[in-house]
C-alpha cells in the first residue's frame, strides 16, 4: 500500500507542473488560470498533510464552478485520482484516472501515467484482467518499458494461473534489468521458481534456485534446491547440498539432522550417518529414543564398527518391548566372533517374540551353537528354523552339516573307545605272558 502512495506522489509531482503545460501546447486548448492553479496546489498541500476530505472539498469547488476545461480539467481529475488513491479508495481513484484519459487535451505523458497507475490499482483490487489490459496498453505507448511493469504483468498472469505468460514477462523483466547493469531482484527469481514449480518443471525450478543461491545465498534456498534435486531423483546432489548446510552448522532441527543421516545410510555411507546421529545426541538435538538409538546402533553395525554398535544396540534392546533388537544384536555379536553372546541374544529374541523373520533368528542361533560345538542345541535351533519356508533349504543344509559333525564326533569317540579297549587287552595279554 505504502509503495503505491509513494509512486503516486512521485508521478503526480512529475506530471503536474507549469512547464508540463507549456510542453503540451499543441494539445492544450488553454492554460490553467492562476486561481485554478492555486486551488490545485492547495489541494496537494492538504493531501500531503493527510487532510483528504478538505482536499476533495477544494477540488469540488473547482469542478462546481464549471469553468475549468482542457488541460486544466485533466489536472483536476488527476488530483482527484491522487487523493482517492491516497485514501486507499481505489475504485474512485480508477474512475478519476479514466476521466483523465477521456479528456482529449490530456498530454500523452499523463495518459500513459494514468494507465500505468490504473493497472497498479486494479492489481490491488485483485481485478487481474483489467490490470493486464491497462498495463499492456501502457507498454504499447512507451519506448522503454520498465522491468517492474513486466513483473506486475507476471504477477497478474500468475494469479490467473497463466504460467507461460507469467514466465515470459519475468524473463523480459530480468533481461531488461541485466541490460541496465543491475543485479536481478531476489523476489523476481522467487516468483520465477514458483512459476516453474507450479508447472511441474523441476529442472528449471532447480536452475532458478541455483541462481538464488548464487546471488542471494540463504539456507532456505539451499534447502529448496536440495528438495528439487530429490524430486528429480538426483539423490547424491541432494545429499551434497544438505551436507554443506550441515557442515555450515545451519541444520538445527532434529528431523533435519536425522534426514541427513538417513540419506547417508541410503547412499551406503553408514559411518558418516552414525557420526551425525552421535553428535546430534551429544549436542542434545536428537532425542535418545529407542528408535533413534536403534538407528545409531544399526549405522555403526553397517559400518562394521562392532565395538561401537554393540553397546548402543544393547541399550536399544533393553528399551524395546519386542525381540527384534536382540535379533539384530545377535547378528552383530556373530559378526564380531562372539558366538556365545550371539546365541544368548538370539535366545532372548525368540523368547521376547515380535520378530518379522523368526526363522532367520533360529538359523543364526543354530550357527552360533554350532561354532560353540554345542551341536544338540544347534540341531534344535535348525529344526525350528525349518518351519520358515524361505530359509528351509539353508536350515536343512546346516542341520545335515550338524548331524555329520555329531556322527563324526561319535565315530571318533567310538574309535577312541575301541582303541582304548584294544590297548587294554594287549597290555593285559603282555602281563599274562610275563607271569607264565
Amino acid at each position: 500500500m505504502k509503495s503505491i502512495k509513494v509512486l503516486l506522489i512521485a508521478c503526480f509531482l512529475t506530471v503536474f507542473s507549469v512547464q508540463a503545460a507549456r510542453d503540451e501546447k499543441s494539445k492544450a486548448t488553454g492554460a490553467i488560470d492562476a486561481q485554478t492553479f492555486e486551488k490545485l496546489m492547495k489541494a496537494q498541500e492538504l493531501t500531503e498533510a493527510g487532510n483528504h476530505d478538505e482536499a476533495l472539498g477544494v477540488l469540488d469547488g473547482i469542478k462546481n464552478r464549471g469553468k475549468v476545461e482542457g488541460y486544466g480539467k485533466a489536472q483536476m481529475w488527476n488530483f482527484y485520482a491522487f487523493i482517492y488513491a491516497s485514501k486507499e479508495d481505489y475504485a474512485n481513484a480508477i474512475k478519476a484516472y479514466k476521466e483523465v484519459i477521456a479528456i482529449e487535451e490530456t498530454p500523452d505523458q499523463l495518459v500513459l501515467q494514468a494507465k500505468y497507475t490504473i493497472a497498479q490499482l486494479y492489481f490491488q483490487l485483485e481485478d487481474y484482467d483489467s490490470c493486464i489490459k491497462y498495463m499492456n496498453e501502457w507498454l504499447k505507448g512507451v519506448e522503454k518499458p520498465t522491468p517492474t511493469a513486466h513483473i506486475m504483468l507476471a504477477q497478474a498472469h500468475y494469479q490467473k494461473r497463466n504460467f507461460d505468460l507469467a514466465l515470459s514477462n519475468v524473463d523480459k523483466a530480468i533481461e531488461l534489468e541485466k541490460a541496465a547493469g543491475r543485479q536481478v531482484k531476489e523476489n523476481w527469481l522467487r516468483l520465477k521458481s514458483a512459476l516453474y514449480y507450479d508447472k511441474g518443471d523441476y529442472p528449471n525450478t532447480a536452475k532458478t534456485y541455483e541462481d538464488l543461491v548464487k546471488y542471494y545465498p540463504k539456507v532456505d534456498y539451499l534447502k529448496q534446491l536440495a528438495g528439487m534435486y530429490g524430486e528429480m531423483g538426483k539423490d547424491m546432489r541432494r545429499l551434497t547440498v544438505f551436507d554443506s548446510i550441515y557442515l555450515n552448522n545451519s541444520l538445527k532441527k532434529e528431523n533435519e539432522i536425522l534426514n541427513l543421516a538417513y540419506m547417508f545410510l541410503g547412499a551406503e555411507v553408514p559411518y558418516k550417518a552414525a557420526k551425525i546421529i552421535e553428535k546430534g545426541m551429544n549436542d542434545g538435538i536428537i532425542q535418545k529414543t529407542q528408535k533413534n538409538i536403534e538407528t545409531l546402533g544399526n549405522a555403526w553395525a553397517q559400518a562394521n564398527q562392532h565395538d561401537k554398535a554393540i553397546p548402543v544396540l544393547e541399550e536399544a534392546a533393553r528399551l524395546s518391548e519386542s525381540g527384534k533388537l536382540f535379533a539384530r544384536l545377535a547378528g552383530v555379536y556373530f559378526d564380531a566372533g562372539d558366538y556365545k553372546k550371539a546365541a544368548e541374544a538370539a535366545k532372548k529374541a525368540a523368547e521376547k517374540g515380535g520378530l518379522k523373520n523368526p526363522g532367520n533368528n533360529y538359523l543364526l542361533m543354530g550357527m552360533s551353537y554350532s561354532n560353540l560345538k554345542q551341536h544338540h542345541n544347534a540341531l534344535q535351533a535348525f529344526r525350528q528354523a525349518k518351519e520358515t519356508k524361505s530359509i528351509l533349504k539353508d536350515a536343512r543344509a546346516w542341520e545335515k552339516h550338524t548331524l555329520q559333525e555329531i556322527k563324526l564326533i561319535e565315530d571318533l569317540e567310538k574309535s577312541q573307545f575301541e582303541l582304548e579297549e584294544k590297548t587294554k587287552k594287549t597290555l593285559e595279554s603282555e602281563e599274562n605272558n610275563k607271569e607264565i
